[in-house]
């Protein structure tokens, strides 16, 4: 199933991306630091990547939309600290492919502020608390966060991108027993910082 809904996204991702001619058009690759609120652990501990593609169409001379494909790692690790008298050791990694729908708004002439929200579908996932492997409380399949961030462009190739993505929705099925209140629900809620890299293969004309 979650092939299927996968080569949809990417066969809807491509019909666009083929138009690029009117689109400004690239790939992206970053780092992400995350954390999860509600897991009882604090500090964006957790590294991963994120990888993708976009298209960016100007609405006006001020502002744009842009629409990404990406896959991007989240969750959260915590080390054991003997000395403070911490034994936990725990390993949360959850993979998702992500659609962000961005509203871009240039601040200055190489400055631009975008927000808008980001639908996932969860890939791949993996718990482990003191080195063993646990399943207790599923994931859901589907995720929504909602991205802030701030583009510098560098040159006309290349941006530099750096982002806050904040789950809208909780990540597990069921309560877990530390479980944050958040939007008007109890859950745990991916917190992530990503920064990355633009290239831009593709260029459309000014409006």
């Amino acid at each position: 199933m979650k092939t299927k809904y996968l080569l949809t996204v990417i066969l809807l991702f491509l019909c666009v991306f083929s138009q690029a001619q009117y689109f400004n058009a690239g790939a992206k690759f970053g780092i992400v630091g995350s954390q999860v609120d509600g897991d009882g652990y604090a500090g964006y501990d957790k590294f991963g990547i994120s990888a993708g593609l976009y298209v960016n169409y100007k609405l006006s001379m001020l502002t744009s939309l842009q629409l990404e494909l990406e896959y991007i790692q989240k969750g959260s690790t915590h080390t054991p600290n003997v000395e403070k008298g911490d034994y936990d050791n725990y390993k949360l990694r959850l993979g998702y492919m992500q659609i962000p729908v961005l509203f871009q708004y240039k601040l200055a002439s190489n400055i631009s502020a975008e927000a808008g929200p980001a639908f996932g579908l969860l890939m791949s996932h993996y718990e482990e608390w003191m080195t063993y492997e646990i399943d207790y409380n599923p994931f859901r399949k589907f995720s929504l966060s909602w991205i802030t961030g701030i583009n510098y462009k560098i040159s006309d190739f290349w941006n530099a991108n750096f982002r806050i993505d904040y789950s809208l929705m909780a990540i597990r099925q069921q309560p877990a027993p530390l479980d944050r209140y958040i939007l008007f629900q109890y859950g745990q809620f991916c917190n992530s910082l990503v920064f990355s890299i633009q290239y831009n293969i593709n260029h459309a004309g000014e409006k």
